[in-house]
């Protein structure tokens, strides 16, 4: 592997890095971006013509890398949500659900969330087949792919989805005491019986932090390290699947601001940060506490679909590709 990667990386010069990476970080050109909220205002139409879905105060918001920024040239989808208000409620360690009812006043409807969630999906899928034809719909294990959308060539993944609290023991800084206190995300059903917490606004809010704290070069190489996982990929040095953008983003997170801040080119930026990640995945303390860029989610847990060592195994290929490891 490193010698032949290794061959490939001389083949291209620092000048030419540069200018691929240049044009790498860029994000959605602007008729990109108007074929994906064509995509996403047909979608929204489609949902809101079916009664239940309005009457149970359904919200449909975007999500994934579109709405976080990150998605880059010729990916042109749309992740949307649609949430349904019910509340499942998720507490932290020390709190147990009654502390959570009596303090914060979560009110029981009798309902329960996955048989809601079931009613939901139906739901979404009838208003999607009536609108767009079912041959045209795609359903997956958690969401469905509209396909053939008038006026758009972009397709749309949405996802049905319940709101969920979580629920956790707030330690003040300065104070006396401790308080119970929540952050508001969302979980999804899964048909294969998954169920899949995440937390959409507080990893858009720390995302657009960092783009500030970076002098906007966060996402920039977020964007750049995707399209050269895309390009290992080409190459079968990284297998198709095993690292999803969402674990580069959450690693780009993770590098400390100051690396993003040097006055350099785009190619010895990108090295930096490489590096930098494989210093922290080689650091067993770092890979057991790292958190998602939400900051609750732990990042390597056993419930991810992905692994440290395909972590590992990315940013080696990454930098023996750019001639740098």
């Amino acid at each position: 592997m490193s010698n032949y990667l290794a061959q490939l990386a001389d083949t291209r010069t620092r000048a030419s890095w540069n200018e691929r990476f240049e044009h790498w970080e860029r994000p959605a050109s602007d008729s990109e971006e108007a074929v994906i909220e064509r995509a996403a205002t047909v979608v929204r139409g489609a949902l809101a013509k079916r009664t239940w879905l309005t009457s149970q105060g359904v919200l449909v918001k975007p999500q994934g890398s579109y709405f976080n920024n990150t998605n880059v040239r010729l990916e042109s989808d749309m992740d949307l949500g649609v949430r349904h208000p019910g509340i499942r409620v998720v507490t932290g360690p020390g709190v147990t659900l009654q502390q959570a009812d009596t303090t914060l006043g979560y009110v029981v409807t009798g309902e329960y969330n996955p048989d809601i969630a079931l009613t939901l999906r139906a739901e979404i899928a009838a208003a999607l087949a009536t609108e767009f034809g079912g041959k045209n719909v795609h359903p997956g294990k958690k969401a469905f792919t509209v396909g053939a959308i008038p006026g758009s060539r972009a397709d749309a993944d949405v996802v049905p989805m319940m709101r969920l609290d979580y629920v956790f023991l707030q330690q003040p800084i300065f104070g006396t005491q401790p308080y119970l206190d929540r952050v508001e995300g969302v979980i999804i059903y899964g048909t294969d019986g998954s169920q899949v917490i995440n937390f959409p606004e507080q990893h858009n809010a720390n995302g657009k932090t960092k783009r500030d704290n970076t002098s906007h070069r966060f996402k920039k190489n977020v964007r750049i390290l995707k399209r050269l996982r895309d390009e290992l990929v080409e190459l079968e040095w990284v297998a198709k699947g095993v690292v999803p953008s969402f674990l580069i983003e959450c690693l780009c997170y993770r590098v400390e601001d100051t690396h993003y801040l040097y006055e350099e080119d785009r190619y010895d930026r990108a090295v930096r940060i490489l590096r930098r990640m494989k210093a922290l995945l080689a650091d067993q303390t770092f890979v057991w506490g790292a958190r998602e860029i939400n900051d609750i989610k732990l990042l390597f847990h056993n419930s991810q679909p992905w692994t440290v060592d395909a972590a590992r195994l990315f940013v080696e290929a990454a930098l023996i590709r750019l001639g740098a490891n």
